[in-house]
């Protein structure tokens, strides 16, 4: 965690908060208005924390807020106020706050908040546990092989898989590890902003830009920028980011100069691509600039096998923070596990693993403490048939890619050449699996 930015127009109750955190070592910065805030935003880090008043004397916490998110910074963010006011804590919640605290509650909530987000923000760092199934063997090869190369990659995979730890992967394994790795949600730009959030901005550029501001590219530079979500971006900033690929150079907006990058690009999606490009949605150029080399994760129901060490990993993280001491899982919690679809991947069973281990009341999880949707409890072969219908696709395109050559198929899909084969038999897929 890093500073706390405290934006109070009361200087003793700012001395006050200040004298607070500082009994708890956290470091703080301050500002009297929405002026003196906007340029302590200008310079804030991701880790920062803003503390902010919501009456202000040349504005509010509530459009300091909104305009922190219009620039794509998603710093938490916490509204104080001397005034009860639920309509307003619902608003700012909506905006994006973290949490509304009354001042007189302030000694008495604040602490907590704090720990809280400080434990959050160590859950989304650490690294994850390191998966020995055969599919994530094979991708872990394929990371190794385009690791050390500039090539852009495309990373490809449901929501929960790890996309951006695979990113993460590749960028400590490349030339460029000691340099910036930059993660970037691009779902979450708004579409006004999107392209000063990546290039950057003048003084000026449009309505509220007060100073100038470095984008993500800029933060990024001899390192790595990871553009999460890429489908999401909208067809300007489309335009404006083949050309910073392509050329290696970009212009704030707002800005008559162009400006040399050296930035390593690693995009990451859920979304079927050439669905996108086809339909117009996507440029078919981008997407091949960006899709140099690809990465696909498979779904955890595709790797079984991952399932119990991944619950054991998350079971002693989660005894650890929650101050439990669950030994392991009781056999129909495990058949419980394993039958499971997870459509939410290894976020969901990180999620589902702790909950059970805060509602386990012995030294075992149980299958009752593991709060599963019953109705996903089914085989691989039951799918629905449009799951069916992408699957068998997949593994055409694949034979496809490879020249019918299954053992090269069976790489590009991150799985071993025997799984393949019994996928080639189980979607019925005769005359591929005879090619060579």
């Amino acid at each position: 965690m890093g500073k706390v930015i405290v934006i109070e127009d009361n200087p003793v109750f700012s001395g006050y908060v200040c004298r607070l955190l500082g009994s708890l070592g956290i470091p703080t910065a301050t500002a009297q208005n929405c002026a003196g805030a906007r340029k302590l935003f200008a310079a804030m880090r991701e880790d920062d924390i803003v503390l902010s008043d919501l009456r202000l004397p040349d504005g509010d916490g509530i459009l300091l807020l909104e305009e922190l998110r219009r620039q794509g910074k998603q710093n938490p963010y916490i509204i104080m106020t001397d005034y009860d006011e639920v309509p307003t804590a619902v608003k700012s919640m909506k905006l994006g706050a973290e949490d509304y605290l009354p001042k007189r509650l302030l000694e008495e909530r604040l602490p907590a908040m704090l720990e809280e987000l400080r434990k959050r923000t160590e859950r989304h760092a650490r690294p994850i546990h390191e998966r020995q199934s055969q599919a994530f063997r094979a991708l872990d090869r394929r990371i190794g092989m385009v690791a050390t190369t500039n090539m852009s990659v495309l990373v490809l995979g449901e929501n929960g898989t790890g996309k951006e730890h695979v990113a993460r992967k590749i960028h400590a394994r490349s030339k460029r590890s000691g340099k910036p790795f930059v993660a970037v949600d691009c779902g979450t730009l708004p579409k006004e902003l999107a392209a000063s959030a990546l290039f950057g901005h003048e003084k000026g550029a449009f309505t509220g830009a007060d100073g100038q501001r470095k984008g993500y590219w800029a933060e990024a530079e001899g390192g790595t920028l990871f553009l999460d979500e890429i489908g999401n971006l909208p067809p300007e900033v489309q335009q404006m980011l083949l050309r910073a690929v392509q050329e290696r150079m970009y212009r704030p907006v707002g800005g008559s100069r162009d400006r040399k990058a050296d930035v390593r690009i690693i995009a990451a999606t859920n979304e079927d691509m050439e669905a996108a490009v086809n339909e117009g949605r996507f440029r078919r150029d981008l997407y091949h600039r960006l899709k140099e080399f690809a990465i696909r994760i498979p779904p955890l129901r595709e790797c079984k096998e991952d399932i119990m060490p991944l619950a054991e990993f998350f079971r002693e993280l989660a005894c650890k923070e929650l101050d439990k001491r669950v030994k392991g899982f009781e056999r129909e919690a495990e058949r419980k596990l394993l039958a499971h679809l997870w459509r939410g991947n290894v976020r969901e069973l990180e999620q589902a693993v702790r909950t059970a281990v805060l509602l386990s009341e012995g030294d075992t999880v149980t299958a009752d403490t593991l709060e599963l949707d019953e109705m996903q409890e089914e085989a691989f072969h039951d799918f629905d048939e449009k799951e069916k219908l992408l699957n068998r696709e997949r593994l055409l395109h694949a034979l496809e890619q490879a020249g019918g050559n299954r053992r090269k198929a069976a790489e590009l899909l991150g799985m071993s050449p025997t799984t393949l084969y019994k996928k080639l038999d189980m979607y019925d897929i005769r005359e591929k699996k005879q090619q060579r």
